[in-house]
């Protein structure tokens, strides 16, 4: 699908590996996902000053970090103290489920266990205030591509577009990059797994013991007016 020039959907900055905009993408009924709305991203813990202020120039305001607590203190957020944009810190998992379990069981697990979180960042999202807005982890692709991907789905975005978003972290990491900013493991060429099975795999998954990103949040406190202001909020008119 075709991407306006003026709304790239990688943006680049320094600092950052993986920051994308998920905007542009159907949503059914003749609409589409708003740009510059929600952005998904890697950890933000390396931003210079001209790329904060790139980002709320960008109209950011709030920033949803996924981290564990033990990442937030070895790698606080730029933002943790903004007086610019709302700094949220909702872990989408308790601790590091360690090498055990494949990627699949983890994103069964987050579904599983921590619904209640993800009512919170939808919350956290239609709030007063809450968009434009910035949902990451460490990489910007497993808690985020979870939590991502349960939000698109929720506003009617098909499953093969969700499972194509997921899939763009691994071309963004494939190559090295030169940012001076990016002295950690995001700075060198990165095999990441982000194979579209184990997306699709989470979404059946979700269909099937949850009854769809709906259910799975009204089960656990959103109501049905919550969604459609999610639903308003992150989607427009599609002018084609």
């Amino acid at each position: 699908m075709s991407t306006p020039v003026e709304f790239q959907r990688h943006i680049r900055l320094a600092g950052t590996r993986n920051l994308r905009d998920v905007g542009g993408y159907p949503a059914g009924d003749g609409t589409r996902t708003r740009w510059r709305t929600l952005l998904r991203t890697d950890a933000l813990d390396r931003l210079p000053a001209a790329s904060q202020a790139e980002l709320v120039g960008l109209g950011l305001r709030q920033v949803i970090d996924l981290r564990w607590p033990s990442e937030l203190d070895e790698a606080p957020s730029v933002f943790r103290a903004s007086d610019a944009v709302r700094y949220n810190s909702i872990p989408l998992l308790e601790d590091d489920p360690g090498p055990g379990n494949t990627l699949a069981d983890i994103y069964r697990l987050m579904l599983d266990t921590r619904a209640t979180q993800l009512v919170e960042i939808v919350r956290s999202l239609i709030a007063p205030g809450g968009l434009p807005a910035v949902v990451g982890c460490a990489a910007g692709k497993d808690r985020t591509g979870v939590t991502i991907a349960l939000v698109l789905a929720a506003v009617g975005v098909p499953t093969d577009v969700v499972v194509a978003d997921y899939m763009l972290s691994a071309e963004l990491f494939a190559a090295e990059v030169a940012d001076e900013h990016l002295t950690d493991w995001r700075g060198a060429a990165v095999v990441v797994d982000c194979a579209p099975e184990t997306m699709r795999e989470a979404l059946d998954h979700l269909e099937r013991r949850h009854g769809g990103p709906a259910t799975l949040l009204l089960r656990n406190g959103l109501t049905e007016d919550e969604i459609g202001r999610l639903a308003d909020l992150l989607t427009e008119p599609d002018p084609a």
